[in-house]
């Protein structure tokens, strides 16, 4: 077996993204920083359409601040 030293590694980024939790029209719900830096909001409704098999569903996403996406979907 041959271990290559001079392979570049992966550099882990030192940065951790927020998460703010909340409730967005009385369902659980939470806004995730990305790792570009703009900000998705997600709401627990198992019950409707779009959600996805773990009941969440994305609200909207790319927001440039928690202000914002807070401002957009209701997010308290």
């Amino acid at each position: 077996m041959r271990i290559d030293h001079d392979i570049p590694r992966r550099r882990r980024s030192t940065t951790v993204p927020g998460n703010r939790y909340g409730l967005c029209d009385g369902k659980p719900a939470y806004a995730r920083e990305t790792p570009q830096g703009s900000w998705l909001v997600k709401t627990h409704d198992p019950n409707h359409h779009l959600a996805d098999l773990d009941g969440w569903r994305t609200l909207g996403a790319d927001w440039p601040t928690l202000a914002d996406a807070r401002t957009a979907t209701g997010l308290f």
